[in-house]
């Protein structure tokens, strides 16, 4: 990647959003909650995504049908950075969010 283009992707703010799940209200265990995805930074740590917000996700079962699952953001978002999925030698921005079943 060259530095013109390494300057654009500044330009627009996206973070891979990351979803994990705690295994219990011990919170020392975690599980992946859903696939990572881009999302604008702005959404993942606004208003969407703070402590106590509840959120319906679907959950596929064995046999591959969405079963409706509510769960509650347990922490602030996290900002972190990681090797960029499809680009080599790249790094970019990430957004941790956990989540806790909701009751």
């Amino acid at each position: 990647m060259n530095t013109l283009q390494s300057n654009a992707t500044l330009l627009n703010p996206e973070v891979l959003l990351q979803f994990l799940l705690y295994k219990d209200s011990s919170r020392q265990a975690t599980t992946k909650l859903a696939p990572d995805c881009w999302i604008d930074f702005d959404t993942a740590f606004g208003p969407t995504f703070q402590p106590g917000t509840e959120h319906k996700v679907s959950v596929f079962s064995p046999d591959c049908k969405p079963v409706p699952y509510k769960v509650v953001v347990a922490r602030s978002p996290l900002l972190g950075q990681m090797p960029h999925p499809d680009q080599e030698q790249v790094m970019v921005p990430t957004a941790t969010l956990y989540f806790l079943p909701a009751a």
